[in-house]
């Protein structure tokens, strides 16, 4: 993976990290401290992507009922 990848990567998963706390708006200690733990938890960043992924998509289905 080369430099510009990563950073590309990184840009990512800071964005996911604000739209997941944003989309539980309700709660967003909630949202700080799950962004927070995934981060801690997963290393592999294409498994924290995912799980921020369906945190977002579980939070959208749940609203929407």
């Amino acid at each position: 993976m080369g430099l510009q990848e990563h950073d590309i990567t990184d840009d990512v998963i800071s964005l996911l990290d604000v739209i997941t706390i944003l989309l539980l708006e309700e709660n967003p200690i909630l949202g700080i401290v799950l962004v927070a733990l995934l981060k801690t938890v997963t290393e592999d960043r294409l498994a924290r992507i995912s799980l921020i992924l369906l945190v977002i998509i579980l939070g959208t289905t749940k609203s929407e009922q």
